[in-house]
C-alpha cells in the first residue's frame, strides 16, 4: 500500500496508525532516502518525495518508490498529463504527474530552471514529517482562529511553535492518547523542523536526519 492513505481529502486522517507504527513508517523512509544520498553510487536525488511514493508492507515497513520516473519521462517523452501506470524493474507505479502539487516541494524548487538537490528531498521529507505529526495535509492551508491568513503546513506549524502553542493544538489528536509518547513527538517535530528550514544550506543531510530518528524511541 502506499502511504498516501493517510490523510482524506478534507485532511483528517483517513485510518488510525499508532505513533510506534508512525515512527517505524518515517525511520524506514529516511533510511531509504539516505541510502539514496549517501550510498548510491551516483549519490541520487529522489526528486518526488511525498507520501503516495512511500510504500508499506503488511508489517508497515518502508520503501521508498518513484525513484527516477520525472527523468524517465523526460528521457521517453512520454505525455507528462498521462495518468497510466506501468512497471519499472518489476514494480507498479502511477505516473507522478497524476499528482499536480507543489506542497511537499523545497522553496528553491519551485523556481524553473533550478537544478534539483539532495536538500530537496530533504524538505519533502520534512513535510511528510509535518503531515504524520500533525494528521493534516500540506495541501489545506489552514488558518489560526485569530487570523484570515492563509498557511501552508510547514508555516502553520512554525507558527505555532514561534507562539508557543501547546503541543496539542498541533498534534494529530489521535496520537494524543498515547501520553507516553508525547516526548517522541516533540523530537520528531524538532527534525521537521529542521528538515523544512527555508535556507537549503541550514537543513540537515539526510543522513543526519536518518540518524536522529533513529535515536527517538530506542
Amino acid at each position: 500500500m502506499r502511504l498516501g492513505f493517510f490523510t482524506g481529502r478534507n485532511g483528517q486522517p483517513s485510518t488510525s496508525l499508532s505513533w510506534s507504527v508512525r515512527l517505524k513508517i518515517v525511520k524506514g523512509a529516511a533510511r531509504g532516502l539516505a541510502y539514496l544520498h549517501e550510498c548510491s553510487p551516483r549519490k541520487f536525488v529522489h526528486g518526488d518525495v511525498k507520501p503516495s511514493n512511500i510504500l508499506l508492507d503488511n508489517e508497515f515497513q518502508s520503501y521508498i518508490s518513484d525513484f527516477g520516473l520525472n527523468r524517465l519521462i523526460n528521457i521517453t517523452g512520454n505525455n507528462p498529463d498521462s495518468s497510466s501506470g506501468g512497471f519499472i524493474g518489476g514494480l507498479p507505479y502511477k505516473s507522478i504527474q497524476t499528482e499536480r502539487t507543489n506542497s511537499y516541494r523545497a522553496p528553491e524548487a519551485r523556481v524553473p530552471g533550478n537544478r534539483a538537490t539532495q536538500k530537496w528531498d530533504v524538505y519533502s521529507f520534512g513535510v511528510v514529517l509535518l503531515e504524520l505529526l500533525t494528521g493534516k495535509s500540506p495541501e489545506l492551508s489552514p488558518t489560526t482562529s485569530t487570523s484570515m491568513e492563509i498557511l501552508d503546513l510547514v508555516r502553520w506549524v512554525r507558527k505555532g511553535f514561534e507562539e508557543e502553542k501547546p503541543l496539542s493544538d498541533m498534534v494529530d489528536p489521535m496520537l494524543l492518547q498515547e501520553v507516553h509518547a508525547k516526548k517522541e513527538v516533540l523530537a520528531v517535530f524538532q527534525v521537521a523542523l529542521a528538515c523544512t528550514e527555508a535556507d537549503p544550506e541550514i537543513r540537515p543531510r539526510m543522513k543526519t536526519v536518518s540518524d536522529n530518528l533513529e535515536r527517538i524511541g530506542s
